[in-house]
């Protein structure tokens, strides 16, 4: 951080990483002028606010000392709020709880004919086939936990950093073209600067867009075939590429890189059919550790499959398996999460009553490198409009 006595003087440049966020604190400054203005406007508008209060408990239970069992509760509330004024959008998403505290998407779009629309700010990356879909507040979310390799470093909802990143600050295309009467080809594509891992151990109410530390900028894109586009259930493919900073790792002493260039490659399905649905992602992720003493390449497989049953009209059971090969020898994701579970079994039951408000029970089964973990999730969501 620059100080008063620190500051630049004539002749001399800003350093790359206080450009980057001077950059982004202008962007981000803008899309909100722009929303400002558009509410201010005379012409009328279309506008909307979603809020996605949740209450969670969680118990688990370790193999291992120190920790033989732990209990934990977390409030949430995800808010949604969306502007509408000819072919212009806004966008705006928060994520607050007891622990916790972000701007999740801060995006101005503009829609220049079609299904075509090119997103400007922070938004869920398209490479991320969770998040990308289903992190809009846990009402939205049959399963009460996300999948491992999906999580954010700390397991906090909402949290950017994590083994695949949730959100990235920049331009984004997203476009959908109808090859039928029914099907349709969807592009997204995107290009700007990934959350470090050094973010979740900034404590809590990170309600910054983007966390600390140098960023540059990466790419990222999908490719989906929406056999029935109306229920936008379809199979696609994932790439993406990022370098993200490690710095706090490595004078953690938990890394002896101080940056990791991080490639992703995948493919995913979600398909509903009948009362069935089905969401599987395989990953490819390879991990280029630089600013090292021995620079290297390491890579994982990751994967999960979940299956959902809905029952009876107001009941959904789901079941998911995930499994992350060669874990043991990625030492970026270990030195992240120690807690990393490479393979994981749940099962659990959804009961949606009422208006808008469900309850749901999950039991899991998973393995790290220091334990075998079973959980017991219960949770109460809703929706409010």
């Amino acid at each position: 951080m620059i100080t008063q006595s620190q500051s630049p003087t004539r002749g001399r440049s800003l350093p790359r990483c206080d450009i980057g966020r001077l950059a982004l604190a202008v962007i981000l400054a803008a899309l909100a002028s722009i929303s400002a203005r558009l509410q201010a406007a005379d012409a009328p508008l279309d506008s909307s606010l979603l809020v996605f209060p949740s209450a969670q408990g969680t118990q688990r239970f370790f193999s291992v000392p120190p920790d033989r069992s732990r209990l934990s509760g977390e409030a949430i509330a995800d808010f949604l709020y969306t502007l509408t004024e000819g072919p212009l959008r806004f966008l705006g998403e928060a994520d607050f709880s007891t622990e916790h505290g972000e701007i999740d998407r801060l995006q101005l779009g503009w829609h220049p004919g079609s299904d075509t629309y090119i997103w400007l700010g922070k938004f869920h990356q398209p490479s991320s086939a969770w998040n990308f879909e289903r992190d809009h507040g846990q009402y939205l979310q049959t399963a009460i936990s996300t999948p491992a390799i999906e999580a954010p470093g700390s397991d906090r909802w909402g949290e950017d950093a994590g083994v695949v990143p949730e959100n990235i600050t920049g331009l984004l295309l997203d476009s959908t073209h109808a090859v039928s009467e029914s099907a349709a080809v969807q592009f997204s594509a995107g290009v700007g600067v990934p959350p470090n891992p050094t973010g979740y151990n900034q404590g809590a109410y990170w309600i910054r867009p983007v966390g600390p530390g140098r960023h540059r900028v990466g790419w990222t894109a999908r490719l989906t075939f929406l056999p029935d586009y109306p229920r936008n259930s379809g199979i696609g493919l994932l790439a993406s590429r990022y370098t993200l900073d490690t710095s706090e790792l490595e004078e953690a002493g938990s890394l002896d890189a101080r940056s990791v260039d991080e490639e992703t490659y995948g493919a995913y399905d979600d398909s509903d059919w009948g009362p069935w649905s089905l969401h599987a992602t395989v990953y490819r992720i390879n991990f280029m550790l630089r600013e090292s003493e021995f620079p290297r390449m390491q890579h994982i497989t990751a994967g999960y499959v979940q299956l959902e049953r809905r029952i009876a009209g107001s009941y959904t059971a789901y079941g998911r398996v995930e499994y992350a090969a060669n874990f043991r020898k990625a030492d970026y994701i270990r030195a992240l999460r120690e807690d990393f579970e490479s393979r994981r079994l749940l099962a659990g039951l959804r009961w949606d009553f009422m208006r808008h408000q469900a309850f749901t029970a999950e039991l899991a089964r998973g393995s790290s490198l220091s334990a075998r973990v079973f959980t017991i999730r219960f949770q109460w969501s809703a929706l409010i409009q």
